[in-house]
């Protein structure tokens, strides 16, 4: 989850906010969560790995879901746009007044898209432009100096943390990615393949749709900073 603040001169200011992860899940539960996710934090839109098992998701997330948890409906999401229009128009057919338009961008990256996505990162992490969670162990020590820390049950406090966690190991796969050309792009390969980049692409592809918003933003006539406010 990425909140985007604009600044009085340059690129908006991009603070990780949290992180998730949904492991051994299957598509609808996934696209009920995600959902809930949006709805929770007012996301501007939720970008999507489009490739391979990405698709079977967005067949869920462009349908109504029942929360299991409330009994509440969740309602088809539809696809504000993404790089691949043959990907697009297969879902630009959800619409009506119960859909949660615009809330779905659609990322079928390639090496061309992959190599903008990681080089826009590098660009805004070296820049200062990416601001992250503190590391796991300094958000204990302050969480255990507070008395509602320390009142905290173990399970409780491992749910307080778990964004710090799941930022360490985003960190911890970043490094381990080693860059080498091909020809004009850029092509990222692991270290150490016992690490995965699952977190590391989900980062990117955030990145890349602020990217895209941004650029799209600024070509428009009549462009203020203002609008760049509070997507997700």
């Amino acid at each position: 989850m990425f909140k985007v603040t604009p600044q009085p001169q340059g690129a908006a200011l991009k603070s990780l906010v949290n992180i998730y992860t949904y492991e051994a899940e299957d598509f609808e539960e996934q696209s009920v969560k995600l959902k809930k996710l949006y709805y929770k934090y007012k996301a501007r839109v939720l970008s999507v790995d489009a490739n391979g098992l990405g698709v079977g998701l967005i067949d869920f997330m462009t349908k109504a879901q029942i929360d299991p948890e409330t009994g509440d409906e969740l309602p088809p999401f539809g696809v504000e746009g993404g790089t691949a229009q043959d990907t697009i128009d297969l879902y630009k057919k959800v619409k009506g007044p119960e859909v949660e338009e615009n809330a779905l961008y659609l990322v079928k990256a390639n090496a061309p898209i992959n190599t903008e996505a990681y080089t826009y990162a590098k660009t805004q992490l070296s820049s200062g432009r990416i601001k992250m969670l503190i590391d796991e162990s300094q958000a204990r020590v302050k969480l255990m100096s507070t008395k509602v820390g320390q009142n905290m049950s173990p399970d409780q406090r491992a749910d307080y943390l778990m964004p710090f966690v799941l930022t360490d190991a985003l960190k911890a796969q970043t490094l381990n990615l080693v860059e080498e050309n091909e020809g004009v792009n850029i092509i990222l390969k692991q270290s150490s393949r016992s690490i995965n980049k699952d977190k590391f692409s989900a980062f990117i592809y955030g990145l890349y749709y602020i990217k895209q918003e941004e650029d799209r933003k600024k070509r428009r006539k009549g462009f203020k900073v203002s609008d760049l406010m509070f997507f997700s």
